[in-house]
């Protein structure tokens, strides 16, 4: 089974994509944080998933360490995890709707001169 190119490109990009979602559940478990932080934390991951993205369509996968250590990945592959991470995205924005609409509100706590009182 780890012979096979196919299955290992698969078990390399989820453990990569497994590693960066296991840096965002560390970052958000941290002591003293308001929901400000959690929530600049869940952005920048955001982000990172459309930079990902936008890098595996570029062929570059400098930020997937174990994936790009196999030899040659199908590029109907690399197609499949670009979808991926765009599907990721959207759930991400589905799940947290919440935070972006009080967005005002938890903008008090970054952006003091900016709130409207």
């Amino acid at each position: 089974m780890l012979e096979d190119t196919k299955r290992l490109s698969d078990f390399a990009f989820f453990t990569d994509l497994l590693c960066h979602m296991n840096n965002l559940n560390t970052k958000m478990q941290g002591k003293n944080q308001f929901i400000d932080d959690i929530w600049a934390h869940l952005k920048a991951f955001k982000l990172k998933l459309n930079l990902f993205a936008g890098q595996i369509a570029n062929n570059d996968l400098s930020y997937f360490s174990r994936l790009n250590s196999i030899p040659s990945v199908n590029e109907e592959k690399l197609k499949n995890y670009e979808d991926g991470l765009k599907k990721q995205h959207f759930e991400f924005e589905r799940r947290f709707l919440d935070f972006s609409a009080i967005q005002t509100e938890l903008d008090i706590f970054t952006m003091h001169f900016n709130v409207n009182c």
